[in-house]
């Protein structure tokens, strides 16, 4: 009653907020936590910012609902709480679930990161700094939402790695808009693009990361 009573005061003044559909590239909050803002420094509704030090808080991820997370409009599975606990290079991980049902190789949807060094080629430009910058993610609790095809040819599982539940807090775009990556599109797995093409023409106009320092 008293959340209720709450809702219809700032109903009065600014309207009760809404869940949104996990198609909407501008998603609301969808953090389930007693706060809504974590020490006055982690807003939900844009999450981490696209500079400086990013916010970690492995509970608060805990406590999303992941259904209502951004995802493909008819995604391949449902959503995957879990632990990154090796990382390969800039946009893959390896993944294990909370509840012990998956154990995979993620490849992230949409992006891609310069090559490291492996099997005699050297690294390209900018792939270890695109890896160093996605170690973050080690030993991190993150949430897996997925598109329309959950495998690759190389039998990876796809998907969108999540930090939280605002806009900001999608791994793939940190990786964009901070000039880790570029857009790659595959098949079906597209839900996303137009707002990664943007991320990715910012970074690009701003000099950020590899834009600055391999072209």
């Amino acid at each position: 009653m008293r959340r209720i009573l709450l809702c219809l005061v700032a109903l009065a003044a600014t309207g009760c907020p809404r869940q949104v559909g996990s198609d909407d590239a501008g998603a609301g909050p969808v953090d389930a936590g007693p706060s809504d803002f974590d020490g006055g420094d982690y807003d939900p509704v844009a999450g981490n910012g696209y500079d400086g030090p990013l916010i970690f808080d492995d509970a608060r991820v805990a406590r999303i609902d992941g259904t209502l997370l951004r995802a493909g409009s008819s995604p391949c599975r449902e959503p995957v709480l879990g632990r990154v606990y090796r990382i390969s290079d800039g946009d893959t991980v390896q993944f294990t679930a909370a509840d012990g049902s998956l154990d995979a190789r993620v490849r992230m949807i949409g992006v891609d990161t310069p090559e490291i060094a492996h099997m005699g080629m050297p690294a390209d430009c900018y792939g270890a700094e695109a890896t160093t910058f996605t170690e973050q993610l080690l030993d991190r609790t993150v949430w897996l939402t997925f598109d329309a095809t959950c495998y690759d040819s190389f039998d990876r599982l796809l998907a969108y790695v999540h930090i939280g539940s605002g806009a900001g807090d999608l791994w793939e775009r940190q990786l964009l808009r901070r000039g880790f990556a570029r857009v790659l599109t595959v098949g079906a797995n597209r839900q996303f693009r137009g707002q990664f093409e943007e991320d990715e023409s910012t970074a690009m106009s701003e000099d950020a990361g590899l834009w600055g320092a391999c072209f």
